[in-house]
């Protein structure tokens, strides 16, 4: 049976840790709006684009079209996490892009989150491995970071698709996985995005058609890589809000039980001093009535 002393340990221990499981959660609950707020600055930014990639299309002299199938090597982009304590995010992610992925071939596998790595199955190369930024600012520096390792790659290798696999959040505690082709790109699905102007002609613009578009094809894998970046994290902190959650509310069962079994080992100590006193207190009484009546 345990003593005071180990029980009293456990509970500071349980205790320590509740306190570590409530500032995760509280970060995890904070950082949520934040990519959340990014993803949706980053939609409000792809509508301009949209609109901008529109006028570039539909105007001038005819446009290559960038679907056009090229016979090559995938790239696919795995987005998972560095750190645990997430649930079953990296491994739901890893499952849904397994299913997609033809192992022992030709194809690229871009892996963002240490955690991915460790969980994909034999005969999945991972040929480039990046850090999850933790922060909204650092997403920017990584989306750079993952454009040039994509850049390299295709100037070594000719490549037929580019892939993304992603968490993409559905509430503040759940998601869903998502795959999306970043390349090639379909200019004829963007040229239906028609935009509403105010006025019936539409804006012109005083550069290379063919420069224009490539910078804007550029801003285009840009912020979809941005954006998956941002539905990742977010994903990854919704996830580690309900493990937290559900760690907190194993942590106070727990609590519960620990301060009550102190409790009761805390009642039987003292009944059994309680009991000490009144039997020395017996004794010293007999003996005394003993001696009362030797003297007699």
């Amino acid at each position: 049976m345990e003593n005071l002393q180990s029980i009293k340990r456990s509970i500071n221990s349980a205790e320590s840790l509740q306190s570590i499981v409530s500032t995760m959660k509280a970060h995890a609950s904070s950082v949520i709006t934040q990519f959340q707020n990014a993803a949706a600055a980053s939609m409000a930014y792809r509508h301009v684009l949209d609109r901008a990639l529109y006028v570039v299309i539909t105007t001038g002299e005819e446009t290559k079209d960038h679907r056009q199938e090229v016979k090559g090597s995938d790239i696919h982009v795995l987005f998972g996490s560095d750190h645990g304590l997430v649930g079953r995010f990296n491994e739901r992610i890893v499952a849904f892009a397994q299913e997609k992925i033809t192992p022992a071939n030709e194809d690229v596998i871009l892996v963002v989150g240490q955690q991915v790595i460790n969980r994909l199955e034999k005969g999945f190369k991972v040929d480039v491995v990046l850090p999850v930024p933790q922060t909204e600012e650092g997403i920017t520096s990584m989306v750079q970071r993952l454009l040039l390792a994509i850049d390299e790659i295709r100037e070594s290798k000719t490549i037929g698709r580019i892939l993304l696999y992603y968490n993409k959040p559905q509430d503040a505690a759940s998601f869903t996985e998502e795959t999306e082709l970043l390349f090639p790109i379909d200019l004829e699905e963007l040229a239906k995005n028609k935009a509403d102007w105010q006025s019936n002609a539409l804006p012109t613009y005083f550069v290379s058609k063919k420069n224009l578009l490539s910078h804007l094809i550029h801003q285009y894998f840009f912020i979809s890589l941005y954006r998956a970046f941002c539905y990742s994290l977010a994903s990854e902190n919704a996830s580690r809000l309900a493990s937290m959650q559900a760690a907190e509310k194993n942590i106070d069962e727990r609590l519960t039980e620990l301060n009550a079994k102190y409790r009761r080992q805390r009642q039987n100590q003292i009944t059994e001093e309680v009991n000490d006193v009144i039997s020395g207190f017996k004794a010293i009484k007999k003996s005394k009535e003993q001696e009362a009546l030797n003297g007699t």
